[in-house]
């Protein structure tokens, strides 16, 4: 045995170290089946871990990863499989490589190998198995536009699409599109289609309230249809079912209602075609009876047999229609039943009127053939045989019924206007000259009232004359009050001579009386000489000369203080003449100014009104003066009035027009309406006054219809803010029960769940704050409860490196950051903000532009994944202990402990 063990190779020494040194003199292509064996089948795994080292051959380290017993080597093997693959995806067969990826690689492997495989197919799988959107993102930026539209559905699952639409090409880009309209869609359309049901259903609520059947069955259908339109695929299952069930309630109240107001509908539609049948009856009964009644006023025209058995005919068809079941009964039913039995009676007596209508013809054709007066002194003969032949005539159309009188009455009026045309100007003659009689008359009873017999007696002669020119038929109608007249002349005749000295000597008194008397009132004083001098004037030209005088001189004396009282008032006149002569000239220039064709009739109808005004607003004239400049500036306002006439037509129309539309504008929606609506007010504003007797008319109109769209509006806002305020109610205690249940919250696990649920909640504007306070609680709490966990999990690892302990799971996982110890432990001084031993000055600045720019690259590494990875890097063994060096140790619990203190 000692023999054999001196000829043994040193490569099957028993003695591991042995192996080792041996395994190291051994050539690579020399002793390649040696080290084979050694790396597959040596007990030792540090040798079989040397010999697959220096081989370093893909297939060797791939039968290791596969059934190394040894964990360390399998990690090893494992990590050197993925460096080739790295640089070499071929360097294994299609069917190794996909075992590898699924049963051994770990993530950060996968992670790395979906970064560098060119395959698209495989690179999808790598990617859509890691499911990372920083690494979908990463991948997508670079992507052709084929592995793009392979990667859509995962950037859409992990919601980038907004981010990275831009970066697409093709018909990836607009998948990547379509994506973002429905996310859009699916963020609004619930709440919008939540408010839409609930519109909807208050809607139809509000129906059950309104008794118009027709109105109630148009809107009924519309809204029922409206809701089944309803994209209700937007909405959670059980606000769904909650809307069905509603809508089905409704439904059936409404069809009960609906029922009832249709058989009233029917009744009422029944009553109103009864009554249009007895109206259309009606109607027809008055036309027979008038038909009957014409018939009967042309009766002795025609053939008189066949007349009257016409007649009765038509009489039996009325006894027929009066029996008719379409008649209700009413006042307007018996007068046409009074009226018809009236006919019927004179039906039955034509016979008896015969005698009566031959007395009427004749008598007729005697007062066509009455003789025409041709000279005043015939005049009364003919108009005594017209009036007697006129009362014959009279007597006989009292005796026949209207129906028969009627045309008869109609020639004798012509008859009579006939002879009456013919002694027209003779019949004038006698009327004005009676007329100019009856005036003298009361000109003569206003003399002797007044006392003024002498005017009296020559009025009087004048009145005579006429008299005695007046027939005596004329003189019938004066000739009391001409006899007055005369008689009291007479009288007074002989006492008026009498009289006049007496008279004489009262003026004369008077007159000094005023003369001396203080002037209080120019007007008075006036009218108090007027009087004297009327007076005066009534004594006749046989007053003394002296007397005459003395009068004079006392009236002139009365009347000086008034003079300069008229004379300001003349001014004033002559003021007020002048301001009105200056009106009718800017009338004038006005006028001329229309005539241009670029004149603006906007600016020529205010001034036009503005001269109407200040013609109107001017100081008074007396009558006659201001009659003459009216006609002046009437005659100069006239063709500008026109202008502006038609410029108010104009406008008129207009208004007219969008009366027209705001009439058609209460067929559309009612929102709609208003804006149309407020398009035309903006439009009526633009257009100019429409005159007087329109513009008032046309704007209460307008606003009547204002007023009907804006009530129906507002009508409208209430039940949409009744919906929404229903909504804001049903979001505010979702907010309070969310609140409720953040208080309750002890994990991080439900403060999540919270987050989540406030941040997908959509809420009204109103509740946006709450919201956002709500959301910004639970995030603080579930950052501070992290904050203490980390913190845990930070003592802990701390507490593990310090005394060699084994390490918690969850610092044991794969890492993805291929980096030495050295910079990754730089990276966590970096990160914990402390120094760095100044040896490492250099690696510092440089891993701190690295990190800054992998920032901007949007890649980012937590303390913990940097943590993680430093332990990948140093090496863990079987119990889970930390294999770095104790210098490196102590640089991680100085990071530790300044992230716990922060």
């Amino acid at each position: 045995m000692i023999f054999k063990q001196l000829f043994k190779p040193k490569w099957k020494h028993p003695n591991e170290s042995t192996r080792l040194g041996a395994l190291s003199q051994l050539d690579n292509q020399q002793h390649h089946a040696i080290l084979q064996q050694l790396a597959s089948q040596d007990p030792s795994s540090k040798v079989r871990s040397a010999a697959l080292k220096k081989l370093n051959d893909i297939d060797l380290w791939w039968q290791a990863c596969q059934s190394d017993a040894e964990p360390g080597i399998k990690r090893l093997a494992n990590q050197k499989v993925a460096e080739v693959l790295m640089h070499s995806p071929q360097a294994l067969s299609s069917a190794d490589k996909e075992r590898y990826l699924e049963r051994f690689a770990n993530e950060k492997t996968l992670e790395q190998l979906a970064l560098a495989e060119k395959t698209t197919a495989t690179k999808v799988k790598l990617i859509n198995r890691l499911n990372k959107p920083q690494l979908t993102e990463q991948v997508f930026r670079g992507a052709d536009e084929a592995l793009q539209l392979q990667l859509c559905q995962l950037v859409i699952n992990a919601q980038l699409a907004d981010k990275l639409v831009k970066h697409a090409q093709g018909e990836a880009k607009t998948r990547l599109a379509q994506a973002i309209e429905e996310q859009q869609l699916a963020a609004h359309m619930p709440q919008q289609v939540a408010q839409q049901s609930k519109l909807l259903l208050a809607q139809l609520n509000a129906l059950r309230d309104k008794n118009d059947y027709q109105l109630v069955t148009t809107q009924y259908t519309q809204f029922s249809h409206q809701f089944a339109q309803l994209e209700t695929h937007w909405l959670d299952e059980e606000l769904r079912t909650q809307n069905d069930e509603k809508f089905a309630v409704l439904k059936n109240k409404l069809e009960r209602h609906i029922a009832i107001l249709g058989e009233q509908y029917e009744r009422q539609q029944a009553q109103q075609q009864a009554q249009q049948r007895s109206v259309l009856a009606l109607a027809n009964l008055s036309a027979l009876a008038e038909e009957i009644s014409n018939a009967m006023a042309l009766r002795f025209d025609g053939n008189e047999q066949i007349q009257t058995d016409w007649l009765h005919a038509k009489v039996a068809q009325a006894e027929d229609m009066l029996q008719s079941p379409d008649l209700q009964p009413g006042a307007e039913l018996t007068s046409q039943r009074q009226e018809l039995k009236r006919l019927f009676k004179q039906v039955e007596q034509l016979s008896d009127y015969e005698q009566d209508v031959e007395q009427l013809r004749e008598r007729l054709k005697e007062y066509q053939a009455m003789a025409v007066a041709e000279t005043s002194a015939q005049l009364d003969a003919a108009l005594m045989r017209e009036t007697e032949l006129a009362k014959g005539i009279q007597q006989s159309l009292s005796a026949l019924p209207k129906e028969l009188a009627g045309v008869w009455r109609q020639s004798y009026q012509q008859a009579k206007k006939a002879w009456f045309a013919q002694m027209q100007p003779l019949l004038d003659a006698q009327q004005q000259t009676l007329n100019q009689a009856r005036k003298k008359t009361k000109d003569l009873r206003r003399l002797i009232n007044q006392g003024r017999y002498r005017v009296a007696f020559g009025v009087f002669n004048g009145l005579e004359t006429l008299y005695q020119e007046l027939t005596e038929h004329y003189r019938q109608q004066v000739s009391r009050e001409y006899e007055s007249l005369k008689t009291t002349l007479s009288e007074a005749e002989d006492w008026h001579q009498y009289a006049g000295q007496s008279q004489q000597t009262q003026l004369l008194e008077a007159a000094l009386e005023l003369a001396q008397s203080p002037c209080d009132d120019a007007n008075e004083r006036l009218a108090a000489v007027k009087k004297l001098r009327k007076s005066w004037q009534l004594l006749g030209p046989h007053v003394e000369a002296q007397a005459k005088q003395e009068f004079e001189q006392q009236i002139e004396t009365a009347f000086a203080p008034c003079r300069d009282y008229f004379a300001e008032q003349q001014a004033q006149k002559e003021q007020a003449v002048a301001e009105r002569e200056a009106l009718i000239a800017q009338m004038q220039t006005l006028d001329a100014q229309a005539q241009q064709a670029d004149h603006d009739i906007v600016s020529l109808e205010a001034q036009f009104n503005q001269l109407l005004k200040q013609w109107r607003g001017a100081k008074r004239l007396e009558s006659k003066l201001y009659h003459k400049l009216n006609k002046a500036f009437n005659e100069a306002q006239t063709a500008i009035a026109e202008r502006v006439q038609d410029y108010y037509q104009h406008n008129a129309s207009a208004k007219e027009a969008l009366l027209e539309q705001a009439h058609q504008a209460q067929q559309q929606d009612v929102f709609a309406a208003t804006h149309t609506l407020k398009d035309l007010q903006q439009q009526w504003q633009q257009i100019g006054f429409a005159g007087k007797s329109k513009e008032r008319k046309l704007w209460l109109a307008f606003r009547r219809i204002n007023d009907a769209v804006f009530a129906q509006r507002d009508e409208a806002k209430e039940q949409r803010q009744q919906v929404h305020n229903d909504l804001l109610n049903e979001q505010q205690t979702q907010l309070a029960q969310l609140q409720q249940q953040l208080n309750a919250c002890k994990e991080a696990g439900d403060y999540q769940e919270v987050v989540h649920t406030v941040s997908a909640l959509n809420v009204e504007r109103p509740l946006q704050d709450m919201k956002k306070q709500l959301l910004a609680q639970a995030q603080q709490s579930l950052h501070t409860l992290q904050a203490a966990q980390r913190h845990a999990h930070y003592r802990q690892l701390r507490s593990a490196l310090s005394q060699g302990q084994a390490l918690d799971k969850r610092w044991l996982s794969d890492s993805k950051l291929a980096l030495a110890a050295e910079q990754l432990l730089v990276r966590l001084e970096v990160t914990a903000n402390i120094d760095s031993p100044s040896s490492d000055a250099s690696l510092r600045m440089q891993e701190q532009v690295t990190m800054l720019d992998e920032k901007h690259q949007g890649v980012a590494y937590s303390l913990d994944d940097l943590l993680i990875a430093w332990l990948n890097a140093v090496g863990v063994n079987e119990q889970h202990q930390c294999l770095g060096e104790q210098q490196q140790l102590n640089r991680i619990v100085s990071v530790l402990e300044a992230v716990e203190s922060q």
